[in-house]
């Protein structure tokens, strides 16, 4: 008795109606608000660079702090 494998990978069902509608009315809403598509943006570009994550967050926890402390001190005339 021969076994049938597949190496190919099944192709993948289409989302229910239900989710790609949610999703179509959170993409209107975020379109709504440019700070939320910003943040989203900005969320999409660290997923697409989690191989280099433990040099990044870092980074940007640096710059946030050097920019807020910056801010800071224009506020208080400093």
């Amino acid at each position: 008795m021969s076994k049938h494998h597949h190496d190919e990978a099944e192709p993948e069902q289409p989302a229910p109606l239900w989710k790609r509608q949610a999703a179509n009315i959170i993409e209107t809403q975020i379109a709504r608000y440019p700070l939320l598509a910003q943040l989203r943006a900005v969320w999409h570009q660290l997923e697409d660079e989690r191989a280099i994550w433990p040099y990044l967050i870092p980074l940007l926890a640096l710059v946030f702090i050097g920019t807020y402390r910056a801010e800071r001190r224009k506020q208080r005339g400093l």
